[in-house]
């Protein structure tokens, strides 16, 4: 076994060198890469992979038609719980939660998603209501029972929980999850209902609030949230979405930690994340990871292809992590823009086949705009 993962780290080593200076359009294949399919059509015997796509409420208007037929599945996001399990719908005693009446124009038709099947995403509106929801048997069944009731009107196919904990999270409130899932879970089954989980891509190592392995057989599929890998209060400019280059540069990567999650849950369980957007900074200099002097911003692919279109952005790639990044300099000002391209996600996407992952998770819908590349790319997945 040793020797085996040896061969493995050396081959994966020259493939990256390979990589890195010849070709750069392909992608490390995963040591834990199997050959059965995915998913498989049982009609055409194509290779299917979920294409989720996240409608996040404020980005809805900016959708187009092209988004709607690129993805597979729609997931309106969101709706927010209360500490008690209930649909929190005020923001305060006169205002309604955006996410909420979104979600009722939604049940009215006035959204349109392609009749693409539906995922609604449910996450707390709060630390405290995290914790709350789930904290004991009542708490439980009211959230079940919001979760099932908001199925039922709005014809879903299924449910994300997307439940992210800030910090450490108490050994208490796993269990609790994890009991939560389980409840809910056995009540999908009854009503043939679709269960995805939101995680972090460090989940493997850091467990905080997900016990993998015991949601694992509960779950149909995980949401990989792999993107946010530099922060925007980081101190230095970084990739947002790294294929590979944990070690000397990074504490973590895509390939790492889908490795660390899969020895936990089967492979055709993961949903990888794909951003569409990056994160802005102005720095110090032009160097590649440069100290920073501002809080970094989010810069949507929409933005950043309008200017590479104007020529007001330098592109450059980035071998450690094989993502790009951009300098634009305004005003005596450096700032750097770290994002994905369509290089990077062809390559996401080769590691998504050759890992054996389930699909991709996009966030988000609109963000994109009318880039002409964005879909074609993503439309290798399934072909």
């Amino acid at each position: 076994m040793k020797k085996l993962f040896i061969f493995l780290g050396l081959s994966l080593s020259i493939f990256a060198v390979y990589v890195t200076y010849f070709s750069p359009s392909t992608v490390p294949i995963s040591p834990l890469s199997v050959t059965t399919p995915s998913l498989e059509n049982r009609r055409t015997g194509k290779m299917d992979y979920v294409i989720l796509g996240f409608a996040p409420y404020w980005n809805l208007k900016k959708m187009t038609p092209e988004s709607l037929k690129g993805i597979t599945h729609f997931a309106y996001f969101h709706l927010l719980l209360n500490g008690d399990g209930t649909i929190y719908t005020k923001t305060n005693k006169k205002e309604e939660d955006p996410g909420y009446t979104n979600y009722k124009r939604l049940l009215a038709g006035s959204i349109e998603y392609d009749n693409k099947p539906l995922i609604i995403t449910l996450m707390p509106e709060s630390q405290s209501a995290l914790s709350s929801s789930v904290a004991s048997t009542l708490a439980r069944q009211r959230t079940i029972s919001t979760i099932i009731n908001t199925l039922k009107e709005s014809n879903a196919l299924g449910v994300n929980i997307d439940y992210e904990p800030v910090g450490d999270t108490p050994e208490s409130t796993r269990d609790n999850f994890t009991l939560f899932i389980k409840e809910l879970s056995a009540q999908l089954d009854g009503l043939h209902k679709l269960l995805t989980i939101s995680i972090y891509a460090s989940a493997g190592s850091k467990p905080r609030l997900w016990d993998l392995a015991a949601l694992a057989p509960l779950t149909n599929y995980f949401v990989v949230m792999t993107y946010d890998y530099t922060m925007p209060s980081n101190s230095s400019a970084g990739p947002n979405s790294p294929l590979r280059g944990s070690g000397n540069l990074f504490e973590h990567d895509i390939v790492k930690n889908i490795a660390e999650i899969s020895k936990l849950v089967p492979s055709r369980k993961l949903l990888l994340g794909v951003p569409f957007y990056g994160y802005e900074w102005d720095t110090v200099d032009n160097s590649k990871y440069s100290p920073v002097e501002t809080k970094g911003s989010v810069a949507s692919l929409e933005r950043i292809q309008k200017m590479l279109d104007e020529k007001t952005l330098e592109l450059i790639w980035d071998r450690n992590s094989l993502t790009p990044y951009g300098i634009a300099t305004v005003s005596g000002q450096i700032s750097q823009i770290y994002f994905e391209n369509s290089t990077s996600i062809e390559l996401k996407i080769d590691f998504v086949k050759s890992a054996n992952l389930g699909g991709i998770a996009i966030w988000a819908l609109g963000y994109e705009g009318s880039t002409s590349w964005v879909w074609p790319s993503i439309s290798k997945l399934n072909q």
